[in-house]
């Protein structure tokens, strides 16, 4: 009789336990899947987009030279380095390849001249403007400039240049930034043998002195937020902007994380 009596207690005691083993693990196991829950919660990005039309970027330009010197930047044939194992054979090429330009175009006083191209709001009816078309950002430049060349004196030049403006957010650095391509480039009064070295020349100086282009930090777009009634406030940071080309404007996507404010 005590020893069935025993039995009975030892089994109630083991199923107690295992009973309240599984009412743990449960309670655990709830508890962990609604903090997977307020992670998921919280870890959602929250979106916003921004839509410019072509209309804004082009009174930015018009604004640019109204109220500014013409942006303008200097020739170069190459980088540093590549100028330094190629200067003689570029200057040679480059007196060769300008030998048959009118005079018209070209000072014989090379001390005078100021290698260096500027952009011009318009010229022969083509003008400096950005458009948005097929998913793309194109930009008809019109400029202007001159350069010295060997044994031949001061080239002047104008025109204006068909370009390709490529948008990507480096995750890195969190900036926005464009790179400029020069597709095709047409010349006033410039025999089409020199319009190549002259693409050359502008292309060269782009990616040396300009691209590529920062456009906006993510940091521009973050900003804190205070909880009226909440006895604190939030930090909305920007963590990544996605440029959207459509049909006549560029949406930024911008993406957000929401955290405590220190």
């Amino acid at each position: 009789m005590l020893k069935r009596a025993l039995a009975v207690v030892c089994s109630l005691i083991i199923a107690a336990g295992i009973v309240g083993q599984c009412f743990s693990t449960t309670v655990y196991a709830q508890s962990q899947e609604a903090t997977r829950a307020r992670e998921v919660v919280r870890a959602t990005p929250a979106e916003g987009t921004v839509t410019l039309n072509e209309q804004f970027f082009n009174s930015l330009l018009d604004a640019v030279f109204t109220n500014l010197k013409a942006p303008t930047f200097p020739l170069a044939l190459a980088s540093t380095d590549q100028k330094k194992k190629t200067a003689s054979g570029e200057s040679s090429q480059a007196s060769l390849k300008l030998s048959s330009l009118s005079l018209s175009h070209v000072s014989l006083k090379p001390d005078t001249c100021e290698s260096v191209v500027t952009l011009e709001r318009e010229t022969s009816g083509v003008k400096t403007a950005v458009h948005f078309e097929n998913g793309r950002v194109v930009a008809p430049l019109a400029f202007k400039g001159a350069y010295s060349v060997a044994l031949i004196g001061c080239v002047y030049f104008r025109g204006w240049a068909d370009t390709v403006i490529n948008l990507s957010f480096d995750r890195q650095r969190q900036v926005l930034s464009a790179r400029v391509t020069i597709v095709d480039i047409h010349l006033n009064n410039i025999p089409s043998l020199a319009s190549g070295m002259v693409i050359r020349l502008v292309q060269n100086s782009l990616d040396s002195r300009i691209n590529p282009i920062e456009i906006l930090q993510a940091v521009q777009l973050s900003t804190r937020i205070p909880i009226a009634g909440s006895g604190g406030a939030l930090r909305m940071r920007a963590t990544e902007i996605r440029p959207e080309v459509v049909a006549g404007a560029l949406s930024l996507h911008i993406f957000y994380e929401f955290a405590p404010a220190e």
